[in-house]
């Protein structure tokens, strides 16, 4: 995927109440991930990118929408990526409302329609996916922490958990299999989180481990 910084947006709109045009200049945002999709858009003039923010804050540009494309179909109730306007663009806003109930037979139409939905699919697999890996990551994390703090408290190393604690004893605690417990270990490792020291296990990142700790509550 190609990759874009973000930046500064102008907010200058050319839309009144009962319009169904609406101009955006250059790197205008016209919709964000996540907002409700309230509307579905034709490119009149100009171009409009569909993108995808990464964690480290770039962005993985999905496609370009350029006059008579649609920007905004799909069934999901909210936008799974978001569009900004790559020059002085302008569109023909339709409430969705409105829209969607009439079936949507024109080529280009089904074509974007039928792309749309299979990146929703896409997007909401991927949701999903990382969810299932994030709550015994942070399950585990979770009790991490808690024994390194203990560790503290009674003046032990906090990075350090000592091999008193087994495999079987967490695994009880987590109420998951060792094979499991094994499994999510190699992936905090490979995270580089945490390590095998000589005397158990090493905690890399004890900042990182809070947060996927708080990502699971």
């Amino acid at each position: 995927m190609l990759t874009i910084a973000d930046h500064s947006i102008s907010s200058s709109r050319a839309r009144s109440a009962d319009s169904d045009h609406r101009a955006l200049t250059s790197g205008e945002i016209l919709f964000r991930e996540g907002e409700p999709r309230t509307h579905i858009y034709r490119v009149e003039k100009g171009a409009v990118c569909l993108f995808k923010h990464r964690p480290d804050g770039t962005r993985d540009v999905i496609e370009f929408a350029f006059p008579g494309d649609l920007v905004g179909l799909g069934y999901v109730d909210h936008h799974l990526s978001g569009a900004q306007a790559t020059m002085d663009t302008m569109l023909t806003c339709t409430p969705r409302a409105i829209a969607e109930p009439e079936p949507i037979t024109a080529p280009v139409a089904v074509n974007g329609l039928s792309a749309a939905i299979e990146r929703e699919v896409a997007f909401l697999n991927e949701a999903q996916r990382r969810a299932t890996i994030a709550k015994p990551l942070g399950r585990i994390a979770a009790l991490f922490v808690t024994l390194s703090r203990c560790n503290a408290y009674e003046g032990r190393d906090p990075s350090v958990l000592t091999d008193s604690v087994s495999c079987g004893l967490v695994a009880g605690y987590l109420n998951m299999s060792v094979d499991d417990l094994s499994h999510w270990l190699s992936e905090l490792a490979s995270r580089g989180l945490v390590e095998p020291c000589d005397r158990g296990l090493r905690l890399k990142n004890l900042h990182e481990l809070e947060s996927l700790a708080e990502a699971a509550d």
